[in-house]
């Protein structure tokens, strides 16, 4: 191989990994899923069945750039870097360097607080949300603007204070941020999490006493209402039969089953399922309202024929 088949190879698959990214960016960026129900990572245009959205983008860019209508029709070229594992890395990779930017401009910054919420997710791990509230100012101090970043997911398996104070400092560690900087943090109204003896807040204030504690003023709103909601019996008795429904039919599958597959409008239209009300999630009042709505005469057939 000489020299210059040697760059030129090297320029082609620059090409190829430049347009890669940008598909891959365009997708993310919409929140827009890159695999469909299989796995394909071969162009066949005789078999489209199963494609997802990247491998779409990359066959529509091949009708229009040389260089991926070269990648997909040389059949001596195996390597394609349409795997999903190839996927999965460079969408790490351009967290990673987003991450790194936003960490900078922290850094950057005088002074910064921290927001903390975490749920669970579908696999029934703790996930914790970090998101870093900080101030931007230009070089020339003409411009001045709030940001508030995001820095990821982190999963955590013990619950107690002192689990999320050490998570908050190795994270921060981690991104080589200062503590000292802190000036405020925010988290929901728990007492694990607003103590004024061993919370959260509490710990956090001991290492930094700048850092004042804010309660998140969506979940004091969704308190205030929840409390303002209780003093009216009927409201109570409503959401409680709401819960009551959800409680007869998803306690037994067979009952479930019937609501939701024992007629032929579901299986057309896709209807909502029943949701349970939570009483921490602000918008599960309206899911189920929504949810019961929607299938109301389901529900009194359902009742009726069980």
């Amino acid at each position: 191989v000489t020299e210059r088949q040697y760059s030129e190879e090297a320029t082609f698959w620059r090409n190829v990994l430049h347009r890669i990214i940008k598909i891959i960016l365009y997708l993310t960026s919409g929140n827009t899923a890159l695999r469909g129900h299989e796995h394909k990572n071969k162009y066949n245009p005789e078999q489209l069945d199963g494609e997802g959205n990247f491998m779409r983008s990359v066959r529509l860019l091949a009708d229009y750039d040389p260089t991926m209508n070269e990648l997909l029709k040389d059949e001596q070229k195996k390597i394609k870097y349409f795997s999903w594992k190839i996927q999965n890395e460079l969408i790490e990779l351009i967290a990673s360097s987003t991450r790194n930017f936003l960490c900078e401009e922290i850094r950057h910054s005088q002074c910064f607080s921290i927001i903390m919420d975490s749920t669970q997710d579908i696999t029934k791990l703790n996930q914790v949300s970090i998101v870093i509230r900080y101030v931007v100012i230009s070089h020339n101090e003409l411009n001045i603007s709030v940001k508030e970043s995001f820095l990821g997911f982190f999963v955590i398996e013990k619950h107690g204070a002192q689990d999320y104070e050490e998570l908050i400092t190795d994270i921060l560690l981690k991104f080589n941020i200062d503590i000292n900087k802190c000036r405020g943090q925010g988290y929901d109204g728990a007492s694990v999490m607003s103590g004024i003896y061993s919370g959260v807040q509490k710990r956090l204030k001991d290492k930094v006493p700048t850092a004042s504690y804010i309660h998140c003023c969506a979940h004091n709103l969704n308190l205030v209402i929840s409390d303002a909601a209780k003093i009216s019996q009927k409201v109570v008795s409503f959401f409680e039969n709401i819960q009551a429904v959800f409680n007869f039919f998803s306690v037994s599958a067979p009952r479930w089953a019937y609501l939701a597959f024992g007629n032929d409008e579901y299986k057309k239209f896709k209807l909502k399922v029943l949701k349970k009300v939570c009483p921490t999630r602000w918008e599960s009042r309206h899911e189920s309202i929504n949810a019961l709505k929607l299938r109301f005469i389901d529900v009194l057939k359902a009742l009726t024929n069980i």
